[in-house]
């Protein structure tokens, strides 16, 4: 049996946690979690994720863009997919999705808070499909 892909979940919102977690683990994804940028980013370089998924919002309301900008120029990490799952297009009106896979927005996914279970699980396969083309 293939090891389980590991998806670090970096957001602020337990109740996150909790449904990603309620949504993907069934799907035989490995959740790990940190609740923070910088937690977010230790446990990143500690455990090399297959997959992040990450909050655009988390103590400042841009602090996820900038961490995937990190995250794209730090060596150890710049292969590891991005989806961004995140409400800020509900609370400024962009829509951020049509920028992913740019230089704005250095993701392959886009998924807007509240997210449909179905939507997140196509979302994280259509991230694995693109990094192993």
């Amino acid at each position: 049996m293939a090891t389980p892909k590991t998806i670090l979940l970096i957001d602020d919102d337990r109740d996150i946690h909790d449904a990603v977690r309620r949504v993907l683990e069934p799907e035989g994804y490995r959740i790990e979690s940190a609740l923070t940028g910088p937690a977010g980013l230790d446990a990143a370089r500690r455990i090399r994720p297959d997959l992040i998924l990450l909050d655009v919002m988390l103590t400042e309301p841009s602090e996820g863009f900038h961490l995937a900008y990190e995250m794209k120029r730090d060596d150890a990490l710049s292969e590891i997919p991005i989806v961004f799952l995140s409400a800020i297009a509900e609370r400024t009106g962009m829509n951020f999705a049509a920028e992913q896979g740019s230089d704005y927005l250095p993701a392959e996914g886009f998924i807007d808070k509240p997210f449909d279970p179905a939507g997140l699980r196509e979302s994280v396969r259509r991230a694995f499909s693109a990094v192993h083309k």
